[in-house]
Order: C-alpha cells, then sequence, then structure tokens
C-alpha cells in the first residue's frame, strides 16, 4: 500500500489511542486500538491562557497507585496530518487517579495540582482556571 500520512488520536472517545492512515488514491484505514477497553484512563485537553493556547511544552506527571508518570504535551503529526491534541494518561486496572499536576510553559509557567478527579472519561483544563468535564 502506498501511504503518506499518519495521525493517532482517539476517534470513538472510548480512551484507547487509533491510528488512521492516509493511503494515495484510495480511502484512508483507521486502525481501531480494541486491546485497552478493559483498562482505565484519562483523557486531557490542555487550553491555555497566559501560555500558548494547546498549552504546548506543558509537563503533565500523575500518580494512580504505584504507577507514577510524567510527559511532556507535545504539537505535530506526520505528512500533511495532525495528531489529535488531547492526551490519553493509560491507568490499566487502577480504579483510582491519586494526583495529576500540570506545570505550565512559560510566560505563565504556574503549577495546578489535581485531586479526586473522575476517571474514563475526558476533560479539559484551562490554565489557572481549573478542569471541567469535557
Amino acid at each position: 500500500m502506498s501511504a503518506r500520512g499518519l495521525a493517532i488520536g482517539d476517534f470513538n472517545n472510548d480512551g484507547a489511542v487509533d491510528v488512521l492512515v492516509s493511503v494515495n488514491d484510495g480511502a484512508p484505514l483507521l486502525l481501531r486500538n480494541m486491546a485497552a477497553k478493559d483498562n482505565h484512563w484519562l483523557g486531557i485537553k490542555l487550553v491555555g491562557t497566559r501560555c500558548n493556547r494547546d498549552g504546548v511544552g506543558a509537563r503533565i506527571s500523575y500518580q494512580a497507585g504505584e504507577l507514577k508518570g510524567s510527559l511532556i504535551n507535545v504539537a505535530g503529526g506526520s505528512y500533511l496530518s495532525s495528531h489529535d491534541p488531547r492526551i490519553v494518561l493509560g491507568l490499566g486496572k487502577r480504579p483510582k487517579l491519586d494526583w495529576l499536576e500540570i506545570k505550565w510553559p512559560q510566560p505563565g509557567g504556574g503549577t495546578e495540582r489535581f485531586t479526586d478527579l473522575s476517571i474514563d472519561r475526558y476533560i479539559t483544563i484551562v490554565e489557572g482556571h481549573g478542569s471541567r468535564k469535557s
């Protein structure tokens, strides 16, 4: 198959990141992720108010039981493609997220910490204003 573009994102909003491949002279190919259907997750959309609009460069740290994770929010994609800007944190079988921390990039640069977040859903976190269900 001759293909050029690839985009990743949760196309059916089930918390499992899927893959879409752009095929030359053909219909796109959607590869649905079915492996994570019995696991817990939290999806996050960042909205910057003092930093850049998409919170690119923000450091996201979290803990769920013994699982600790950290990542940096990046932007981009593949040739003529753009990835889903939402971030999915996989929690496995852990039924609860203990805490989530966002370190926003400059010029804002603040740090926000959240506890008691519901899981298995998408939320939006607005810099300096907390979280809300998406």
